[in-house]
């Protein structure tokens, strides 16, 4: 569900390069072709020419050729967005959102999952429409939390049921649930594998760390308090800190034997574990080096 390849191209070159610095310094990866994000700086009828037929299953963002406005062409419900509000943010740019659900400043509820950190288990078109629909109409989607707690962040539209029976979302890692639940038209939502990547200065105050862990997640718009692994050097086994961050974002901890001397420190804590790497290392206050990635569940 995640994309953070991305293409930057247009007719305002001083625009292009201030867009492509922008996402450079998030961590995203840009890149020269195949991109999972294409931002093009152009009229809306030159972009649709170019780039509609070609990439019509990738993010697809128009950008005023002054900078103007920005606009999620292709899958503004699917992450597109929440990519072109960061950049409308920077740029001071308006935002203009065509979806049925952005125009009400709903979240679908695949953007539901994306801001939580969640996969969909089940992509069922079908569940995700009706689902859809419902809160369009009547604003209200039943989730239950197979353990509710603050790390979750709920939105217009979306509240919370004590039993699987009255809701149309589980939230849940339990095998036993998910297969109970897989054929009764309910939506499920599993923990997305999110994973940071963290190198630090002894020294560094926890509420420093704490700080570039919740701006890594942003910079991929995940707004809400929960990391599923937090992955860092061996050598900080014995530092209360990271303990304090697992029990803060609620993260199952990863210690990496790791080469000092290698390049990209960061981006290589997560290639150790597997994890597809979104957002590349990117150092920041206090010399604090994170990153975000992927794991698959084992």
């Amino acid at each position: 569900m995640y994309v953070s390849k991305v293409l930057v191209e247009g007719t305002n070159h001083a625009l292009v390069k201030e867009v492509k610095n922008l996402f450079n310094e998030l961590g995203y990866i840009v890149v020269n072709n195949e991109p999972e994000i294409i931002i093009s700086i152009n009229s809306i009828s030159r972009t649709i020419k170019k780039f509609l037929r070609k990439y019509y299953n990738r993010v697809i963002i128009n950008i005023v050729e002054d900078g103007s406005a920005v606009i999620p062409i292709t899958k503004e419900h699917l992450g597109g967005a929440f990519i072109a509000s960061i950049i409308a943010d920077a740029l001071g740019s308006n935002l203009i959102l065509t979806s049925p659900t952005g125009v009400r400043g709903l979240y679908s509820v695949e953007e539901f999952s994306w801001l939580n950190g969640l996969n969909i288990h089940n992509k069922d078109p079908k569940i995700i429409k009706h689902l859809n629909n419902k809160l369009l109409k009547d604003k209200n989607i039943n989730i239950y939390f197979e353990q509710y707690n603050e790390n979750y962040t709920l939105y217009e539209g979306y509240s919370v049921v004590d039993n699987e029976n009255s809701a149309d979302i589980i939230i849940t890692n339990d095998e036993k649930i998910i297969t109970y639940n897989n054929k009764k038209n309910k939506l499920i939502l599993t923990p997305a594998g999110i994973s940071i990547g963290l190198n630090y200065l002894e020294s560094t105050p926890l509420e420093v760390l704490v700080y570039a862990i919740k701006m890594t997640l942003k910079s991929l718009y995940i707004l809400n308090n929960r990391v599923d692994y937090l992955i860092v050097p061996k050598n900080t086994s014995k530092d209360e800190k990271i303990y304090a961050l697992s029990r803060f974002y609620s993260s199952k901890i990863i210690y990496v034997k790791m080469n000092y001397e290698n390049n990209q420190f960061c981006n290589n804590l997560l290639e150790s574990i597997g994890a597809k790497i979104l957002l590349k290392e990117v150092k920041r206050a206090f010399g604090i080096l994170t990153c975000l990635g992927i794991k698959n569940k084992q």
